[in-house]
């Protein structure tokens, strides 16, 4: 836990146990349980024609109320049922599905508020993002197309709000070998602990800073 703290400064310890037992509720259900770390960021209206955003643009009228990171996960978690049964009409195999996240909301001086979220989804229905610059049909596009329907803005313009970082996926499997499952579990854990840091957090504002799904 020190070398948690030593890397991501203090950790409030609360959150880190919420996130660790969504993670547990994943695998419980799914032993083989895909997580993705996502950023979305906030449009800020800006002068800049390169961000496509300015008082006159139609296209600058965006929903970011304290409800949008509820409407990304609900839009997320429906195109995932409708992606399943579309397979199922094809006679192809699908696996019982449940969306689990994590989110923090987080202010800095470089992207002004934003999400840092953790997806939870077994892995026997998606296996990867898939390419990023893909137009469809894949979990990355999914996820720019909740994200985008959240805000209620055009897809086209504003998908670039939704940032991938380095080596988002991590493949879990609770019945793999007992060092190659731990070593996985304890990088994710040691990666999403970021999630439990103080720092930059809406304390006293009167918005909540932390959220995870309760199923």
């Amino acid at each position: 836990m020190c070398k948690l703290i030593n890397n991501h400064g203090p950790l409030d310890m609360r959150y880190l146990d919420k996130i660790k037992a969504t993670i547990d509720k994943a695998l419980g259900q799914h032993p083989r349980t895909i997580a993705i770390r996502v950023d979305l960021r906030l449009p800020v209206l800006e002068t800049d024609a390169e961000d496509h955003l300015s008082n006159d643009n139609p296209s600058c009228f965006f929903d970011t109320d304290s409800s949008v990171i509820s409407r990304f996960f609900s839009s997320l978690d429906a195109q995932i049922n409708a992606d399943l049964k579309r397979r199922e009409k094809d006679t192809k195999q699908t696996f019982d599905h449940t969306l689990r996240y994590v989110w923090v909301k987080e202010q800095s001086k470089e992207h002004r508020d934003h999400y840092h979220v953790l997806v939870l989804l077994n892995k026997d229905n998606y296996g990867a993002l898939g390419r990023y610059n893909a137009m469809s049909g894949n979990l990355a596009n999914r996820i720019r197309q909740a994200w985008t329907s959240a805000l209620r803005v055009d897809f086209e313009t504003f998908k670039h709000l939704v940032h991938f970082p380095e080596n988002p996926v991590y493949r879990l499997n609770r019945n793999a070998l007992t060092w190659e499952y731990s070593q996985v579990f304890d990088d994710l854990i040691f990666r999403i602990s970021y999630l439990a840091k103080k720092e930059t957090k809406h304390y006293g504002t009167g918005y909540r800073s932390f959220g995870c799904s309760r199923r």
